[in-house]
């Protein structure tokens, strides 16, 4: 999906009366981003646009760029998995409590590092 189309629906969504998610999994996911710029910036746009609102900070089109920036975060540095996914688990609850349940999130299987 194109970032003007996630964008639009963004702005959609925004003129809901607000109620606030935590920031804490957008900025722990759009912070140093070591090369998911593609994938996590357009994130930290969504974030601008919502002002806070959970309709909109929880809506589909946001959380695929969640769970993509965080997918990319974790494929960038295989040590961050636990931290990641426990990000991806927190932003689920927090839409949840606000309801607005998203899908759980989780990192695919297949992506976690082997252990010896």
């Amino acid at each position: 999906m194109q970032l003007s189309a996630v964008l639009s629906f963004v702005a959609l969504v925004a003129s809901v009366t607000p109620v606030a998610v935590a920031d804490t999994v957008v900025d722990f996911l759009t912070m140093r981003q070591d090369g998911c710029n593609l994938y996590c910036d357009p994130l930290n746009a969504a974030r601008i646009y919502c002002h806070g609102y959970s309709i909109c900070l929880c809506g589909g089109p946001v959380a695929a760029l969640v769970y993509a920036c965080g997918t990319c975060k974790f494929q960038n540095d295989t040590t961050q998995y636990a931290a990641v996914q426990q990000e991806m688990d927190r932003y689920s609850a927090d839409c949840a409590a606000q309801n607005f349940p998203v899908s759980a999130l989780p990192i695919p299987a297949c992506s976690v590092p082997a252990t010896a």
